[in-house]
């Protein structure tokens, strides 16, 4: 077992503050969005002992702590099958894996779960059709967007709002102007920030999720989503396929994006219902538990595959059945545990996520 040193990425939606009180440094006055604990080429963390980096065989997953000061591009993540396909289109195409166009570098399935650190705003998944056409109507939505509504027909819909005109985008920004309400403040706000686009129109039709601390939600591979403010904990399998629909400066494949999504996947917040709580993930692969409270023992490691504790509040310890020191982890910190050693007690001050790759068959004592 080790602590594991996370990588910052700084993007332009970061908060210049929110990660270095997280982690309890001073603020570097850059945008800080991310804090990735994984092996993904784009930022592998690096072990404290001796300093080298994490493989994907030690870390098969990536967790990261989000902190967004300002709303993310609407996007839509592959399933296994369409992220093979889309990787090969781009590898046949000529577009490098660095190149900011690239939306399947990996060729990889990105499933991807959203834990709430505090309060968390996102939209994510599609409004039911009677509650889309609804607020479609009041917002001004046009009618090459109502038709396929009213037919069932979301692949439709979202590739008509993505084609909407300068003048049919203005029309939505000027009602949601002169609207009162939680959507149209939410459309305005974005119209502000992203002037003339057309994902504007998509706005409307997506539920909007205010998180309370401990709540997540897992976002399937084809549902579209885009946070908006907070922190969160957010546990992804190792890839970093995206492709955007807009509201962002960034690449976007509105073509793409259509044919990925899943409108008929239902998005249900899950709240936390104890001290001790596993996640109802639609993975096999990888479990998440979060552990909050003053001296909460749980047994870790033992498993046969990797685990990461990650500490979002207060500290939590891990002590190993040889007797060697305790491992001490303080908010903002993440130890990892390899596939061999041995079960070790865990003790919690605080709250720690518990990432693991398979059901470990126990539970907190």
């Amino acid at each position: 077992m080790d602590l594991l040193d996370g990588v910052i990425r700084s993007y332009d939606w970061g908060s210049t503050t929110a990660l270095s009180d997280f982690r309890g440094v001073e603020p570097s006055d850059q945008p800080e969005a991310e804090l990735w604990f994984g092996a993904h080429r784009s930022g592998p963390s690096s072990f404290r002992a001796d300093g080298r980096y994490a493989t994907s065989v030690e870390m098969p997953f990536l967790v990261k702590v989000l902190a967004v000061d300002r709303p993310l591009s609407l996007q839509v993540h592959p399933d296994e099958a369409s992220a093979g396909v889309g990787y090969r289109r781009e590898d046949v195409g000529g577009v490098l894996v660095d190149d900011p166009r690239r939306c399947f570098p990996d060729g990889r399935a990105k499933p991807e779960a959203v834990c709430a650190v505090g309060q968390f705003e996102t939209l994510c998944g599609f409004r039911p059709i009677p509650e889309a056409l609804e607020m479609a109507a009041t917002s001004s939505l046009p009618e090459r967007v109502l038709g396929p509504l009213r037919a069932g027909d979301w692949l439709a819909a979202v590739a008509s709002a993505l084609a909407a005109s300068p003048e049919e985008v203005a029309a939505v920004a000027a009602t949601a102007e002169a609207s009162d309400g939680p959507t149209a403040g939410l459309v305005g706000r974005l119209a502000a920030i992203h002037h003339g686009d057309p994902a504007l129109l998509l706005v409307p039709l997506l539920r909007h999720h205010v998180l309370d601390d401990g709540d997540l939600l897992y976002v399937a591979p084809g549902v579209l989503h885009a946070h908006l403010s907070g922190l969160a904990v957010e546990v992804m399998a190792d890839s970093d396929d995206v492709v955007r629909a807009g509201l962002t400066s960034k690449f976007v494949d509105p073509m793409v994006l259509v044919g990925l999504l899943r409108p008929e996947r239902l998005v249900d917040v899950e709240m936390v219902t104890g001290p001790v709580h596993r996640y109802d993930l639609e993975v096999d692969d990888i479990v998440l538990r979060r552990l909050s409270g003053t001296g909460l023992d749980a047994e870790v490691g033992g498993s046969g595959g990797p685990e990461l504790l990650l500490c979002t509040d207060g500290s939590a310890s891990v002590r190993s059945e040889d007797g060697g020191p305790d491992l001490v982890t303080l908010r903002g910190e993440a130890a990892w545990i390899g596939p061999e050693d041995g079960p070790m007690d865990l003790r919690v001050d605080g709250t720690v996520h518990w990432v693991a790759c398979q059901d470990l068959g126990r539970h907190a004592r």
